[in-house]
């Protein structure tokens, strides 16, 4: 974890719980969380830095190994035409679903697998 000084330090269980605790709160709010976690890659960026090669190397590079520094949560309310939009829908016999992906969150991975420090 990124320290206000700049400093690394091991996420304690405490601090573990508090970050998942907030990242619900926000959530259940309606805002969208976001994860902000670094890590120094040492890779040499040459002419085939847009090649389908070298996206593989850089997401092996940062699969893991991530520093936790800090929550970020957006509100982005719904537009004001869609209720409106979702009674003509509804009044055309379309029916909708709200879809969230499955699977493990990065929230979850992160605070149950963090990063050995260095």
């Amino acid at each position: 974890m990124v320290q206000p000084d700049g400093q690394v330090s091991p996420l304690s269980p405490s601090t573990r719980a508090a970050i998942q605790q907030l990242k619900d709160e926000w959530s259940s709010q309606g805002k969208r969380v976001i994860l902000l976690a670094r890590k120094v890659v040492n890779m040499d960026i040459g002419p085939d830095a847009l090649s389908s090669e070298m996206e593989v190397r850089v997401l092996k590079q940062v699969s893991g190994g991530l520093t936790f520094v800090g929550l970020l949560a957006l509100l982005d309310p719904p537009r004001s035409d869609i209720p409106e939009v979702m009674r003509t829908l509804r009044g055309a016999g379309i029916r909708n679903f709200m879809v969230c992906p499955p699977g493990i969150s990065v929230f979850d991975e992160l605070l149950t697998h963090p990063p050995r420090p260095r």
